[in-house]
């Protein structure tokens, strides 16, 4: 029996190793899934094998350690349920997401990323001792303090805890991870200071504390890391001047970022030790002075400045010859023309000196730098003519806006920015467009196939034909950048994506959209099939996360996955015989019934009393605010038996929609008030939390543009409103409804819920930040009045100020990027999900869809035709012939202020309400109907 037993696994694992393939010590689990081998079984056999083990009850041999199956199953329970399952034996059954040594007892990787984990990293974790990669990143429901069992992983060697929801100090005991070499706790919560043992990483490579709220200075045993690549410290509270001490010759640093934190005082002297230095960001800081030793630093490509206070003349840089991204704005140097020495800088991609003081013409010379694909000289002095008669071929972007310009020379086919210049008012020949600013564009998606949600065309399907695929999606901000995000910058990025997953093998499978100066979405397809595995789509996912996928020659970046690959659970079982499932599911079935049947009578009396409880006590299980019970204006208490029988006990009759929470019925009070009863089901997404919150923000505004809370119930999670009887204006629009969206209604429609918006961002008592806003969360009433609703996701912004560190949450497409990355959410974050809603109503598009993102799409036919390419492959047609020049150019222009990159750009929403009365008043109304005449 035992030798039968070695055999099976011996031969478990060489299925493995011919399967799978080896990437910085991670096995591609693919297509390794035991199918054959089960199929083999007679089901008679396989069914005998399931009862025995169900009657065992995991008495049965293990084949890894009983500590570290113990500690897997503790961690499964506290993080139950997951999207994944976990049944057998860790290593003979191959579980999602863990890897195994080479012998099967010990478990040694343990990677989970985006996979939606909700509560706390459990003690238990500490037990799975040989652990060597722990990746829990993107799991933005993880939260609380680190445990101290977290430290005594001795032998770990990445740590990737990133984009969660942790909060508190980074402990001491991090020191006690000697062999750590990537260490990356970036985008969460950490408080308090970096401490000092973690100069005892003596073998770390890649340390990553940015986007967190760390305050304090840096600790001068980081000079101790003499193998350290990287330091990512970046949007953090750091202060002080640093010492000193902390940059040794010893340190490979590759890329140093500490940009947005509040350094001051000089830039240390021993910053010209880094002999290595390739990027350097110290932007957004109080920095007064650079060392002569920072130009020792002959290997930087990246060098950003800007935003300090540096003073006396624009710092000379003509010895860093290797520079490609140089930004030096926003500092208070004397007042001087451009200097000559800048075109000793022929690697120069991108070249930014905005608001430095600039004065007298620019020389035609400094756009013929021969790699120059970007230069931003905004907001300083410069006056004259704009001679581009020298500009190289691939120069796509210059921005000169809130100058003295008062000519044009030459012909450029790239983008130009000249707004706030004379040459706007006295040239009526310069284009709207360069007077308005442009955009950057890149490779188009795919054309329409018709795919269903989540679906999209896939770009290796064979030319002519369509093929909609469900691919690895998601956000990616670069932290730095040595090139433009320009087309030829994308491509270098898909083969860089090739290159590094080995799943991959063109780069036709790497969709890459630019959605801002510093931010792309992507999408990974399959390669001409409709899906990926879910164990492959979870190791592209863990190698991204895992810095395996660096671009060299781009950037650093973080990678935002849309959330757990689920679309694929299904096709994990669609190998199997069946007898074999038969088998499976007998034996499970007498499982699941000696289980139930022990449970279910204490079962149902504790539900019993639960409920008796709950209907005499509605409040009992919620904290008291304020110190004292939740005040309720208005909403009334329902009981559930009042609500099954006006709903017919939820009668598909009633019933009028559905949502990610759950259904919607149509009813009617016995006072004859119709209303809207939102259910939710047991695989909602909104949780007690979110259902709380909705009844005490309703409760406590009142405004005509924001839906009107009659009542909820207690005892299942479910909400009574007003009814409104003409839908969402997301319906209206895509035509589900018979309602006319004419020109006027949309603006109308946009006027009422800014209205709403800015009630609650100005009026309400605190304020309120709404985190949803999209055209599903905007209904019309019988009079098709807009009214804001869905209040699940709301913030009171308190005395806390309007700039808040929460989870991210909302809606991707609606998402403010800055939200995105920071989790600082403000009212300008809502700002920028009803931009997307403005473009919405104007184009009727979903904002992504099929891989195009609606704000991207718009930003580049304006550039590329002005207004007239928006009329002709964007606007809706329903409206083509009835929408004014004037009020949709005044419209689009306000859409896409109110979706730009910074929340500090945007207007406010009593801003946006003013503009959009402008549009809709009388005037507006007169050059409507002049043009219908």
């Amino acid at each position: 029996m035992e030798q039968m037993r070695i055999s099976r696994k011996k031969r478990i694992r060489d299925s493995v190793l011919t399967s799978h393939f080896m990437h910085r010590g991670y096995l591609c689990q693919g297509s390794c899934y035991l199918i054959g081998r089960i199929d083999a079984m007679k089901p008679t056999k396989l069914f005998m094998s399931v009862l025995l083990l169900a009657l065992q009850l995991g008495v049965s041999y293990s084949a890894v350690n009983n500590q570290d199956l113990a500690a897997l199953q503790a961690i499964q329970q506290t993080w139950a349920p997951t999207p994944f399952s976990w049944s057998g034996d860790p290593c003979e059954s191959l579980w999602f997401g863990i890897t195994c040594d080479s012998t099967g007892s010990s478990v040694i990787k343990l990677v989970l990323p985006a996979q939606s984990l909700r509560g706390t990293l459990p003690s238990q974790i500490g037990n799975l001792t040989s652990l060597q990669t722990l990746d829990l990143s993107y799991n933005t429901g993880l939260v609380g303090n680190l445990p101290a069992e977290l430290f005594l992983l001795s032998n770990l060697v990445e740590l990737f805890l990133q984009n969660c929801g942790l909060t508190g100090a980074i402990p001491d005991e991090i020191g006690n991870l000697t062999k750590l070499k990537y260490l990356a706790m970036n985008q969460n919560l950490f408080t308090g200071t970096i401490p000092t043992t973690i100069g005892q990483l003596s073998e770390l490579f890649w340390l990553d504390f940015s986007y967190n709220q760390m305050s304090g200075n840096l600790p001068l045993t980081l000079s101790n890391l003499t193998k350290a690549g990287h330091f990512h410290f970046q949007m953090n509270n750091f202060t002080g001047t640093i010492p000193v001490g902390i940059f040794s010759s010893k340190q490979p640093l590759v890329y140093l970022l500490l940009y947005d934190n509040f350094f001051d005082g000089p830039i240390p002297s021993d910053i010209g030790n880094l002999s290595s230095l390739d990027m350097l960001r110290l932007d957004f800081n109080n920095f007064t002075s650079v060392p002569p030793s920072l130009m020792e630093l002959s290997t930087l490509t990246s060098l950003q400045l800007d935003h300090n206070s540096l003073t006396r003349d624009i710092v000379n840089v003509s010895r860093l010859t290797k520079l490609q991204s140089l930004y030096l704005g926003h500092n208070h140097f004397t007042a001087s023309p451009i200097p000559s020495w800048f075109h000793s800088l022929s690697n120069l991609t991108s070249l930014n000196l905005e608001n430095v003081g600039l004065e007298g013409p620019v020389p035609a010379s400094l756009f013929a730098l021969p790699k120059l694909e970007m230069v931003s000289l905004a907001y300083n002095h410069l006056n004259g003519t704009l001679d581009l008669t020298q500009a190289n071929t691939v120069l796509m972007d210059i921005n000169v806006q809130q100058n003295n310009i008062t000519g044009l020379k030459g012909i450029f086919k790239g983008s130009i920015n000249l707004q706030g210049n004379e040459i706007c008012v006295s040239n009526p020949n310069i284009s709207i467009d360069a007077c308005s600013g442009g955009v950057t564009s890149n490779k188009s998606p795919p054309s329409s196939c018709g795919c269903r949600n989540g679906y999209s065309p896939n770009p290796t399907a064979a030319t002519g034909t369509c093929l909609c695929s469900y691919p690895v999606m998601g956000i990616i901000v670069f932290t730095g950048l040595k090139v433009p995000l320009l087309s030829n910058t994308i491509s270098m990025l898909q083969s860089c994506f090739v290159k590094k997953i080995p799943l991959l093998n063109s780069v036709d499978q790497v969709l890459i959209l630019t959605t801002s100066s510093t931010t792309v979405t992507i999408s990974i397809y399959p390669n001409n099939t409709q899906f990926w595995d879910v164990a492959a789509a979870n190791i592209i996912i863990s190698l991204i996360s895992s810095k395996s996928v660096l671009t060299e020659e781009i950037g650093p970046f973080m990678f935002f996955p849309t959330g757990p690959y689920n679309h694929l659970v299904l096709s994990v079982s669609s190998g199997l015989s069946r007898g074999v499932k038969a088998g499976i599911a007998v034996g499970a079935s007498i499982l699941v019934v000696l289980i139930v049947a022990v449970a279910i009578y204490a079962l149902l009396q504790m539900r019993r009393a639960e409920k008796a409880e709950n209907i005499s006590k509605p409040f009992a299980s919620w904290e008291e605010r304020d110190g004292g019970p939740l005040k309720l204006k208005g909403a009334r208490f329902f009981t559930l038996a009042e609500i099954k029988k006006i709903t017919n006990n939820f009668s598909k009759a009633h019933e009028v929609g559905v949502g990610g929470f759950g259904k919607v019925y149509r009813a009617t009070l016995p006072s004859g008030e119709h209303v809207a009863i939102k259910r939710s089901d047991a695989g909602s997404q909104q949780g007690a939390t979110e259902f709380k919150n909705e009844i005490e923000l309703l409760s406590r505004v009142h405004h005509k543009n924001l839906v009107n809370l009659v009542g909820f119930c207690l005892e299942e999670q479910i909400l009574i409103y007003e009814y409104l009887p003409n839908g969402t204006i997301r319906d209206s629009l895509s035509g589900k409804t018979s309602i006319l969206m004419d020109w006027p209604r949309r603006l109308q429609v946009a006027l009422d819920s800014a209205r709403g918006l800015a009630y609650l961002h100005n009026e309400a008592n605190p304020p309120i930040i709404h985190r949803d806003i999209k055209s599903a969360n905007i209904l019309l009433d019988e009079n098709l009045v807009a009214k804001v609703a869905d209040f699940g996701l709301s913030k009171l912004v308190g005395d806390g100020g309007k700039d808040l560190h929460t989870e991210v949450r909302g809606t991707l497409g609606y998402l403010d990027p800055e939200y995105y990355t920071t989790k600082k959410i403000s009212d300008k974050s809502d700002v920028y999900s009803f931009g997307v809603v403005m473009l919405e109503l104007i184009t009727s598009r979903k904002p992504i869809d099929e891989g195009r993102y609606i704000v991207h799409e718009v930003r580049t036919a304006l550039q590329r035709g002005g207004l007239p390419a928006v009329r002709k492959s964007l606007l809706d047609a329903a409206i083509e012939k009835s929408c004014p020049d004037l009020q949709l150019s005044t419209l689009l222009n306000l859409a896409l202020r109110c979706v730009k990159a910074s929340g500090d750009s945007r207007p406010s929403m009593t801003q946006v309400v003013k503009e959009l009365e402008s549009i809709t008043s009388k005037d507006g109304e007169n050059n409507y109907l002049s043009q219908q005449v």
